[in-house]
């Protein structure tokens, strides 16, 4: 028999005589600490597994509670694992986005031939020397030649010029001598034709002179040329949107074809190019073709294409996009956004620096600390036109059996971006004005519009964001351990509470030693 006030007792085993016990009091007030902390515990089962007083009720629940935190910490460790994938996943937002939410793309005019010789005897005059002979002026002839239809990757006809001896050409700057040449705006539109969301405008206020990979155009509601980024300065509404669909509701203009301004000869013919971008965009590689006596009508389908701000600190590898204001290593830039068409131009334009040790500004965005390419880079270049001229992707030859060596660029997608479905209509356009005496007028009518008021948005973002994990640990936690965030704080409470008890103890024990 066990007397529970003694400090003695009857052995449990067969033994004769008497087994003494040894008092316990720093083991008895931490048990005594714990029970007061967990017996009124909010963690369901805590409390029974410490106030039931019978020993094996305590052990069923003890094994409850552990069994339910092993559950948790499972689930727990599957829901981490899922937020640390950072799966990212794209759904259409919404269907009925208003245009008047996105800008109006860049509208860009790029005239197949580059030259307007009526200026051409007078840039002999601008960038020859005085004592210019024969040979030097036939040579620079030949070399507005080769820049009337002269386009990055196309650099065919500079390799007739490369057999002349060009030395005295070298201190040429190819890019100002195009700036001279190119065609101004009034030499190509027609006074008072534009028109931008029903109100009429002088087209030279619209279009601005831009650099492209199809050389010098003109081009509207862009933001590359310092131009085009002085009039984001003095009106808050630039680039310009509109809010209206349909013919007519858009930009509207026309050209005039003037054969004086082309060489007698040529058979590049007056025609023009019709280039549509963004207008953060250096370039497009696709373009449409304008010939005269043409009415021209180019509808827009805008898609919008965002990634949502909450994958931002993912790491732009794994996101495999890059923001606007995020710098790609091939993308040194700090005035021009990040996208891939930029990216793209910025590898085409190290490429020629590999390959010829100098840079086409005329073409593509310029790199500081580079030479400009002059006449003697014609050889350079021509032999590499199958380089520059082609941007292939990594792994395509997998698929594709092309013997072309082209430039392969590694330039990931744009995380925001606007892509325009465009549909071209032509028909033939009537001149009125005309009498059986006189030629017809060859021009070109263009009216680029929206099809539509509101456009698609698909949205990319975090399959399971924070928000998604803090309701998985909840949910979780309180299935399985039937806690809140009360608990934790009463756990954190409880742990601190013994700690401090247990360094009171040490530091008293360790001071009577001493």
């Amino acid at each position: 028999m066990l007397y529970s006030k003694e400090l003695v007792a009857p052995r449990p085993t067969s033994k004769a005589g008497l087994l003494h016990f040894k008092p316990h009091p720093l083991r008895n007030k931490y048990v005594s600490m714990l029970r007061r902390s967990f017996g009124h515990s909010t963690i369901h089962g805590m409390q029974n597994a410490f106030l039931e007083q019978h020993r094996s009720v305590r052990y069923f629940w003890f094994i409850v509670v552990l069994l339910g935190t092993i559950s948790f910490l499972s689930m727990f460790s599957i829901l981490q694992h899922q937020h640390n994938e950072q799966q990212l996943v794209s759904v259409v937002e919404t269907t009925q986005l208003p245009v008047y939410n996105v800008e109006f793309p860049a509208v860009a005019i790029c005239p197949w031939n580059h030259v307007n010789w009526l200026r051409a005897s007078t840039a002999a005059e601008r960038f020859l020397p005085r004592n210019a002979d024969p040979y030097v002026r036939e040579s620079f002839e030949q070399l507005l030649i080769g820049m009337e239809q002269l386009t990055f990757g196309e650099f065919q006809t500079l390799g007739a010029l490369a057999e002349r001896n060009l030395s005295s050409l070298v201190q040429l700057s190819l890019s100002k001598l195009a700036s001279y040449l190119a065609y101004r705006c009034d030499e190509l539109f027609v006074p008072n034709s534009c028109v931008f969301d029903e109100t009429n405008y002088d087209c030279c206020q619209l279009f601005v002179q831009e650099r492209t990979e199809k050389g010098l155009c003109l081009v509207f509601n862009s933001l590359i040329s310092e131009d085009s980024r002085k009039k984001k300065l003095i009106n808050e509404f630039y680039p310009y949107k509109l809010s209206t669909a349909g013919e007519g509701s858009g930009l509207q203009f026309m050209l005039r074809m003037n054969d004086s301004y082309l060489r007698a000869g040529t058979e590049v013919p007056f025609s023009m190019n019709l280039m549509i971008k963004e207008p953060r965009q250096w370039s497009h590689s696709m373009v449409y073709h304008l010939y005269s006596n043409t009415e021209n009508f180019l509808s827009l389908d805008p898609v919008v294409i965002q990634t949502s701000t909450n994958t931002y600190e993912m790491d732009p590898a794994k996101r495999r996009c890059y923001f606007h204001n995020e710098r790609h290593p091939y993308f040194p830039y700090t005035s021009l956004p990040y996208s891939r068409a930029n990216c793209i131009a910025t590898c085409l334009q190290w490429s020629v620096h590999h390959h010829c040790k100098c840079t086409l500004p005329i073409h593509l965005p310029s790199i500081d600390d580079t030479r400009e390419c002059n006449v003697l880079d014609f050889p350079c270049l021509s032999r590499h036109t199958d380089v520059f001229g082609y941007v292939k992707t990594r792994g395509q030859e997998k698929y594709i059996n092309d013997s072309r060596r082209g430039q392969f660029c590694t330039c990931p997608d744009s995380c925001n971006t606007q892509v325009y479905q465009t549909y071209l209509n032509v028909r033939q356009l009537l001149n009125s004005n005309t009498t059986n005496d006189t030629l017809p007028p060859r021009r070109i009518r263009a009216d680029i519009h929206y099809t539509q008021r509101v456009l698609m948005k698909i949205e990319t973002k975090l399959k399971y964001t924070f928000h998604d994990w803090v309701a998985g640990f909840g949910g979780i936690l309180g299935l399985y351990v039937g806690a809140s965030a009360l608990s934790f704080a009463e756990l954190g409470y409880a742990v601190g509470q013994l700690l401090w008890s247990l360094l009171k103890d040490v530091y008293v024990k360790l001071k009577s030693k001493l």
